[in-house]
């Protein structure tokens, strides 16, 4: 939805703009020009601008990979005791 749209980009702090829109109603979105990994439980773990290469960014992805260990189930929904 808009709204989750919305709260997502504020979750990580990201800029995004809709311009007016033309006769056709197509209209252009201005917004942060980042790339983030996300791991399996949510947490954010890096981002990538358009400064790194593709081969940096799979190394990066690949060794998030390679050493993600998933949180215990109580700590992933927000259970405990």
């Amino acid at each position: 939805t808009p709204e989750q749209v919305r709260a997502a980009a504020a979750a990580f702090r990201v800029y995004v703009s809709a311009g007016p829109r033309d006769a056709d109603g197509d209209y252009v979105v201005d917004h942060s020009v980042l790339t983030f990994l996300v791991d399996p439980d949510g947490i954010f773990r890096d981002c990538y601008g358009r400064s790194r290469t593709a081969e940096e960014v799979a190394r990066s992805v690949r060794g998030h990979m390679d050493t993600y260990e998933p949180l215990p189930a109580a700590a992933a929904t927000g259970g405990g005791e």
